[in-house]
């Protein structure tokens, strides 16, 4: 997290200072003496924390979180109590009294960071969840397969067979197509004509895959492929 000090005292900024040197998640990249100086840098470089006095000449720190349009997260570090309240109503994470004890910034910026956490997650797009079943036309109508279903897929050179559970749909469509639609992390082809289902694979030897009473033939350029694939299951 980069971060900013902003307090007018020297000494109280050396303190803080070393304080942020001793978090491995903290990145200090600016300390100012006057609040006027740090909203000149936000503007130009903005920042994911902020160490704050609040008794400052010619602009308090509750004056400059009420000019700045975003603040960043922001620990109010202060010799007086009495403005905690008014604070809070400023949505600052934590109002620490000083003098500071490392216990005490320790357990501010460890909520800092919860919070920038969990505003990165819920900043971060959503990925659609992937469809586990598709349409297929069979018959003249649209038949819904579920992935979990599909035993295997065998291509029969302009048309696929669809091997599942309860039926076989004839489907006309090349196995690559169908290939580019089944989830790789579910699915492998293991020879030109055959896509398998890896949960529905009981056993493989040299050159066959069987899933149910069906011996399917493995292409030995595919065969290592394979095996890593389901390596991590092996005992």
């Amino acid at each position: 997290m980069r971060c900013i000090i902003v307090d007018d005292e020297a000494l109280a900024r050396e303190g803080m200072e070393s304080y942020v040197a001793e978090v491995d998640y903290l990145e200090l990249v600016g300390s100012y003496n006057s609040a006027v100086a740090a909203q000149n840098a936000l503007q130009q470089h903005p920042v994911d924390l902020m160490f704050l006095d609040i008794n400052m000449p010619r602009l308090t720190g509750l004056n400059l979180l009420e000019l700045l349009p975003n603040p960043p997260l922001t620990i109010l570090a202060t010799a007086y109590p009495n403005f905690a309240l008014e604070g809070f109503r400023l949505d600052v994470v934590d109002y620490l009294l000083k003098p500071v004890s490392l216990e005490r910034f320790l357990k501010a910026v460890n909520k800092a960071r919860d919070l920038y956490l969990l505003r990165q997650q819920q900043q971060a797009p959503q990925q659609p969840a992937e469809a586990d079943y598709f349409f297929v036309k069979h018959n003249r109508a649209l038949e819904k397969v579920l992935l979990a279903d599909i035993l295997y897929v065998e291509g029969m050179q302009n048309y696929v067979q669809i091997h599942t559970t309860t039926q076989k749909l004839l489907v006309h469509q090349t196995i690559k197509a169908v290939a580019e639609r089944l989830p790789e992390q579910q699915f492998f082809r293991i020879h030109k004509s055959y896509i398998v289902n890896l949960s529905q694979v009981q056993a493989l030897d040299g050159s066959s895959v069987r899933i149910g009473s069906r011996l399917l033939p493995l292409a030995r350029s595919q065969r290592e492929a394979l095996l890593q694939r389901i390596g991590h299951r092996f005992l």
